[in-house]
């Protein structure tokens, strides 16, 4: 879509002048902001700098490349792009959406920061322009940010470390969680000129984008620059130096990504070597400005090249680096029960069924009708392997940072999950069934719009729009009031007096609050803490369960051996206690899913 310049959009930032264009809602749009220098030739893997200044009005009306990336749905690029290499290194760029002008003079607005999800591995900015909607009904400034991504966002080599004299934040390996707070500066200097207030900012992201918001709650570089955060279906993961950098021997393909690994394989690749093996030996004894020039040399679609993408184009590898700088040296669970952090007022949740998004089309549960349609082979077994791995999804990234917080005396704190689930019930398919309240549902809504600009799964149906709007509105308003006033506030629904969202306390009552359609019991508080001890339980004495112990031994090993969100959460020795109690005579190894995410 083409965005014509207003002249009312002009706007003085700190290098220049700019102007944006006015979306048909009224909204005021400036897109492809450089928040930072291009992170190409010489400045792949550095810290990002300032933009340079520029001189005349640059015109903001297109959104900025994505970073490169396996093309996928969330690419927001036509399908007949999917598995192609896009986007360009060229990619620190940001857009502002704010309200539409009045005639009156308004204080500085809150401002609310949206980092995307995707695994760290995909994804782009210009797909949540939906966002605009809590600037259009809230009064609130939005901004969306594109960051580094894979293996260009976070590698830790000390080969790039010795040979560029990297400075500390340099060497963490963290360049997209820098990029992160680069954009927070770029912020806290320049959104009063679009109306809106450096001292009272949100982060919000979900999946990756929730995972970035906890990691700069930890990061004592981003301090100041936000005072509220959302992460919505968090990622809680984090690696130690010596997990992201050296080789590793798990059976997971996503943790033999190291640097090392890596490395290795693009050595080989470009026939330094005649294999990895050989490879990791000439390593080894390489200097340090050669790894650096050979690495610098590779484009993005060689650096690429040793990934095996899964979902929607994510490939795994390790991420965010405890480097003792950037972020702190222990796991966050660690950091916010004892450790320093921004503490601040934060909002925690997570989707009741998360991984339906990925298992939906795994060739384990469904077969593609017309390589497009899931049809499951086996609903029970979808509908209960699907259900464990989500709890197990709340125990670890939901609920363990949430008590951690409580455990180091942090009381700001509210948690929810999200239960709507009115996708469409069409014969056959059922994509009520294959998706549930699925991972990435929610998004629409927290941006206070009912999947009308932004419906990712199509579910939108005349038969749920009331339902939605509902929804939308009681979920864009508690964000948008978190944002204001640092407290999430409900709105009254239908003429009913609103529910109350109390904050998370310790024990085992209520302790979040759920989002559902009035149809489903609507808003409400709930006991929806979970814990790993607590899934292994009741998955072993599961009634609709006990007549299946194949797919007890299955879920197990599916879920505590084969996912690289829960590993080491269980072992092969439980494993075989699991199986011979059950009486299952099937090796784990048999479980293994084709692809890990």
């Amino acid at each position: 879509m083409t965005h014509s310049p207003d002249p009312a959009t002009r706007r003085r930032l700190a290098g220049g002048e700019v102007v944006g264009s006015r979306e048909s809602d009224g909204t005021l749009a400036w897109r492809g902001l450089r928040y930072a220098q291009p992170p190409t030739g010489e400045r792949r893997w550095r810290a990002p700098q300032p933009p340079a200044p520029w001189q005349g009005v640059a015109e903001a009306l297109a959104h900025g490349p994505m970073a490169p990336q396996v093309a996928g749905l969330l690419s927001g690029l036509p399908p007949k792009t999917y598995g192609q290499l896009v986007g360009d290194e060229d990619c620190l760029s940001l857009n502002v959406f704010a309200p539409p002008p009045t005639a009156e003079s308004r204080p500085p607005r809150p401002v609310m920061v949206w980092v995307h999800g995707g695994g760290y591995a995909v994804g782009t900015s210009a797909l949540y322009d939906a966002a605009r909607k809590l600037a259009l009904h809230d009064d609130v400034v939005v901004v969306t940010v594109n960051y580094r991504l894979g293996v260009l966002g976070w590698f830790t080599h000390p080969a790039l470390a010795e040979a560029d004299g990297a400075t500390p934040e340099e060497r963490s390996g963290n360049f997209g969680t820098l990029d992160q707070i680069a954009a927070l500066r770029w912020v806290r200097d320049n959104i009063a000129a679009f109306g809106g207030d450096a001292g009272c900012v949100t982060v919000f992201g979900e999946s990756a984008g929730g995972q970035a918001v906890l990691t700069l709650l930890a990061s004592p570089l981003a301090a100041g620059l936000f005072h509220r955060a959302v992460a919505q279906s968090p990622v809680a993961e984090t690696f130690s130096v010596e997990a992201a950098v050296h080789r590793s021997a798990s059976p997971l393909a996503s943790r033999q990504c190291t640097t090392f690994d890596i490395t290795a394989r693009l050595w080989a690749a470009a026939s330094r070597s005649p294999d990895a093996a050989a490879a990791h030996a000439a390593l080894a004894g390489a200097r340090a400005s050669e790894v650096a020039a050979f690495l610098r040399s590779l484009t993005p679609a060689q650096l690429l090249a040793p990934y095996a993408p899964g979902s929607v184009g994510i490939y795994l590898a390790p991420r965010p680096t405890r480097d003792g700088v950037v972020l702190p040296l222990a796991p966050l669970a660690e950091v916010f029960a004892s450790g320093p952090w921004n503490r601040m007022p934060v909002i925690l949740g997570s989707n009741r069924d998360e991984v339906r998004t990925f298992l939906a089309d795994k060739p384990e549960h469904s077969r593609l009708l017309g390589g497009k349609l899931p049809l499951l082979h086996d609903r029970p077994a979808y509908l209960a392997e699907s259900r464990y791995q989500s709890r197990a999804w709340r125990a670890l990234h939901v609920d363990a940072m949430a008590d951690a917080m409580l455990a180091g005396g942090h009381r700001d704190l509210w948690t929810y999950r999200f239960d709507w689930d009115e996708a469409p019930a069409i014969p056959f398919v059922r994509p009520d069934l294959l998706l549930g309240a699925a991972h990435a549902m929610e998004m629409p809504f927290a941006f206070h719009d009912p999947c009308e600009a932004f419906d990712p799964f199509t579910v939108a149906t005349p038969f749920n729009r009331a339902s939605r709007q509902a929804l939308a509105e009681a979920m864009g308003t508690a964000w948008s009031s978190f944002a204001r006033h640092g407290e999430p506030r409900l709105p009254d629904l239908a003429g009913r007096p609103a529910a109350g969202w109390a904050r998370r306390a310790g024990g085992s009552g209520a302790d979040s609050l759920v989002f559902d359609s009035a149809r489903d019991g609507g808003l409400r508080m709930a006991a929806a803490r979970e814990s790993i001890g607590t899934i292994k339980r009741e998955l072993a004495a599961d009634p609709a369960l006990q007549a299946r112990p194949d797919l007890l031994c299955a879920i197990y090993a599916r879920l505590f051996l084969w996912h690289p969100l829960f590993e080491g959460h269980g072992d092969e020795a439980e494993y075989r206690q699991w199986a011979q109690r059950l009486g299952c005579a099937i090796p784990a190894e048999a479980f293994r899913p084709r692809v890990e995410v």
